[in-house]
């Protein structure tokens, strides 16, 4: 017959599983399988068998209490009744001596170690670890910012070794409290304590700076592919001139996953938007032909270019599974966005209706989800250019991807010709929004990616990881069966 699982193996194969499945390295498996998982074992295991004392001590005491001054009861009520036999008062004397012997050694066992006290903290300690875990698999909690396991990593390694830590400052603190009762003196304990805290703290620096190294190789050898490609696309199809400056230089955060707290409030907008956001680019619909005309500035004058119209809003509202009026609203600017940066076909389109779904669940520009108290967290962030008070709300997350901080507004604004740091709701325009859109495919290889049918690194290169696949993939093959 089979032998029966313990809970240790069923951890071991149900959390190891779902590690084997995240999108990072195998050495940050080996990291969470031998570091965080191995924590949570031991930590049960050591609270099952604290427990496993606590209440046999627990029991002993309890009932050993009970019985001897039953026993002591029993003793006088014979003598009370005069009875003859002389051993059995000896007998009943010598039971309650020894019985309430052992009541007072459990007693003082259970007090010198302190099973329940041991229990309660490993407990503890097991559950808050697994909550930890749990948070991370999910991208919950305090790790809802993020947008990949891989991203994450960092952060969740961080917070392991603090409830590693403060378990080991919590053991050498009651240690410290027993030797202090048993005469050890108080510098022996400092030292004892100093020294090991000083160990962790060296192994936690090492690890995480070796971390960090092996995480800034990685970015870099990401960022110089992309650009590589990019340099291949632009040689070998140059953007149309509009006043547009595409550049490498700078680097737009991963998009969100599932921003879909967008404000149904842009009609206001639009009107001043168009004005603004222009740049010479005019709807004109045929759909006998399947083209729409845009007029384009150049140095000799207004020339005029046609843009291909490879599907209509009735299509994409099918493969989106959205409302036809949103498509009817964006999509145009979208298809005029992808032509002028010469990138407009069928695999690139696809690639764009997939990650418009996936990160706005439509097809319609949004504004990062959480609002104002979720978007107070990007406050007094350097990285993002966000250096006044009020940066962290004025420049949330908008558009069909997350535009975030100061200085991204700045950047893109500057390559649109649009002031978006001092109005960043701009980007809510159909249009800026669109060429945004367009801008990140053209510049991070993302385009490039989708024309070679390298699906998992167009979502690789838009989220920083495969956060949302399943959805994308979904759409991907729903837009190829209709646009292909």
């Amino acid at each position: 017959m089979a032998k029966k699982k313990t809970y240790r193996h069923y951890l071991q194969e149900s959390l190891g599983g779902l590690i084997d499945k995240l999108d990072i390295s195998d050495l940050r498996k080996e990291f969470l399988k031998n570091r965080w998982l191995d924590q949570v074992i031991w930590l049960e295991g050591k609270a099952s068998k604290e427990q496993w004392w606590h209440y046999r001590l627990r029991m002993i005491t309890i009932v050993g209490g009970v019985l001897v001054p039953a026993i002591v009861g029993l003793n006088g009520l014979n003598g009370f009744q005069g009875e003859q036999d002389n051993q059995r008062p000896l007998i009943l004397g010598w039971a309650a001596f020894g019985i309430s012997q052992v009541v007072a050694i459990s007693a003082a066992v259970e007090e010198f170690l302190g099973h329940g006290e041991k229990y309660l903290n490993y407990r503890n300690t097991a559950e808050n670890m697994k909550i930890e875990g749990w948070q991370y698999l999910q991208l919950a909690g305090p790790y809802r910012t993020f947008k990949s396991h891989s991203g994450a990593y960092t952060f969740f390694a961080a917070r392991v070794e603090q409830y590693i830590q403060k378990d080991v400052q919590g053991f050498l603190s009651q240690a410290a409290e027993r030797m202090e009762e048993s005469g050890t003196s108080e510098d022996e304990i400092t030292q004892n304590s100093q020294t090991a805290l000083d160990n962790l703290n060296e192994q936690l620096t090492a690890r995480a700076q070796r971390l960090k190294e092996m995480e800034e190789q990685q970015r870099l050898m990401e960022e110089k592919a992309a650009q590589t490609a990019a340099e291949t696309e632009a040689a070998a199809s140059p953007a149309v001139s509009n006043g547009l400056v595409t550049a490498d230089g700078e680097s737009l955060p991963a998009l969100g996953a599932f921003a879909l707290a967008w404000t149904d409030d842009l009609d206001d907008l639009h009107a001043k938007m168009e004005a603004d956001t222009a740049n010479g680019v005019l709807n004109g619909a045929n759909s006998n032909s399947g083209t729409s005309t845009v007029l384009s500035g150049g140095s000799n004058g207004t020339t005029m270019a046609t843009v291909p119209k490879l599907v209509t809003a009735a299509e994409v509202a099918e493969i989106l599974q959205c409302p036809q009026s949103d498509c009817e609203t964006y999509l145009p600017g979208i298809l005029e966005a992808l032509h002028e940066y010469s990138i407009l076909d069928k695999q690139v389109l696809i690639g764009i209706l997939a990650t418009v779904r996936v990160e706005t669940g439509g097809l319609k520009p949004v504004h990062e989800w959480g609002g104002e108290k979720y978007w107070k967290q990007y406050e007094g962030r350097k990285d993002l250019g966000n250096v006044n008070p009020g940066d962290g709300v004025r420049y949330h997350g908008r558009g069909y991807i997350q535009l975030t901080g100061r200085a991204n507004y700045r950047t893109y604004g500057k390559k649109l010709s649009a002031d978006l740091e001092n109005e960043p709701d701009l980007v809510m325009s159909p249009k800026l929004s669109a060429k945004v859109l367009a801008c990140y495919f053209k510049e991070r290889g993302v385009a490039t990616a989708a024309r070679a049918g390298d699906w998992r690194r167009v979502r690789k290169l838009v989220n920083g990881g495969y956060h949302g696949w399943d959805v994308f993939s979904q759409y991907v093959e729903r837009a190829k069966a209709r646009i292909i």
